[in-house]
């Protein structure tokens, strides 16, 4: 070899370890910058599934029930932001928006339980009715009740979470109520397996967890086995603005046991030009038979007690079957033949957002 080749060879070497140092040099910053600025998940959660501690610690500890200082901070819009004691991690933070209690929950796992007696929440802090802290199983869970149904996106960085609020229609292009009759001391329909409001729930959680649209916000009026009163459930569907109201029942006829199958009701003195409730209701019908594998009873008018009657968007109740029916009471109780009612109310779901989707585009 020449010395002009050992020369180039030389160079050759240089150039390339030059480039693997900038490389390396380049993903140690990537690295930085997301090790400093991390997103937390932030989950709908309730109590039977939550990642959260659900008991309280005892009392000594001095930070039950303890008020939040919340401090408006100039200059800032539509975020606030929660500091955090010293050597948290975002594996030690878990974030639920319960929304249907119109309250976000951080829960921190840390050993420093007062540290929230001096050290304050700030930023926009308009959309925060009050803060509470409370011990949990070691760390602190801060409840933080708001103004309005929120959706939030968050980061951490350094030992400070930060939150940005939006109102739902500002993410979503659709807006899905789903409402499962009954709940806490309203028990419903009883067969000899179940009993209304548990197969309701169960029905509104599977179709929750199977809805894979992110372009569509699903709401459950109620995640647990709680009362919730009809003008709250009504108040909840306008709050959110919701583009489609689905209520989830059962039927029980105790002059005809042999009567089963699949029915819905829907609001026909209120008109939606296009795609209305006796759209919805046909859709919703369709959909859930099919799945299930049932038969279809038709649709009819809501009664006049109906809560289709103090909705102000397209709405429909579908019942899941009857409970009456030996057979079919058999049937709902089967957690495989829940999945098919799910499968049948997420496809109706996705068919009714193609719909509207498509007569906004026309």
């Amino acid at each position: 070899m020449n010395r002009r080749d050992k020369r180039t060879e030389k160079e050759n070497s240089k150039l390339t370890l030059g480039l693997w140092t900038a490389l390396c040099a380049g993903c140690m910053v990537v690295m930085l910058v997301f090790a400093s600025n991390k997103t937390i998940v932030i989950a709908d959660g309730y109590q039977e599934q939550s990642g959260l501690p659900v008991e309280a610690a005892a009392g000594e500890h001095g930070l039950q029930d303890t008020e939040l200082i919340l401090k408006q901070k100039p200059g800032v819009s539509e975020e606030f932001s929660v500091p955090l004691p010293k050597n948290v991690k975002a594996e030690n933070v878990v974030v639920e928006n319960r929304y249907t209690d119109r309250e976000l929950w951080i829960y921190i796992k840390s050993e420093d339980i007062g540290f929230y007696e001096e050290n304050e929440i700030f930023g926009d802090i308009s959309p925060i009715q009050s803060g509470c802290g409370e011990v949990r199983e070691d760390g602190i869970l801060l409840k933080l009740r708001m103004n309005h149904v929120l959706e939030y996106k968050s980061t951490m960085e350094g030992n400070v979470l930060t939150f940005v609020c939006y109102r739902p229609e500002e993410l979503y292009e659709f807006i899905v109520v789903l409402d499962p009759e009954g709940g806490g001391n309203d028990t419903g329909y009883s067969g000899s397996e179940l009993v209304e409001k548990d197969l309701t729930l169960q029905v509104a959680r599977l179709v929750q967890k199977n809805l894979a649209a992110p372009a569509v916000r699903l709401y459950l009026t109620r995640t647990e086995d709680i009362d919730v009163p009809e003008q709250d459930r009504v108040q909840f569907t306008k709050e959110v603005n919701a583009d489609c109201y689905i209520c989830l029942g059962a039927e029980f006829d105790r002059e005809n046991a042999e009567i089963y199958g699949i029915r819905s009701s829907y609001n026909e003195e209120y008109f939606i030009p296009g795609f209305g409730n006796a759209n919805l209701a046909d859709t919703v019908t369709k959909a859930v038979t099919i799945a299930a594998s049932n038969r279809a009873l038709g649709l009819y008018a809501a009664e006049e007690d109906s809560i289709l009657k103090s909705l102000e968007t397209r709405g429909v109740r579908i019942s899941l079957g009857y409970l009456s029916n030996l057979k079919e009471g058999t049937l709902l109780a089967q957690e495989s033949y829940q999945e098919k009612l799910a499968e049948g109310i997420v496809k109706a779901i996705t068919e009714a957002c193609d719909t509207l989707r498509s007569m906004k585009n026309e």
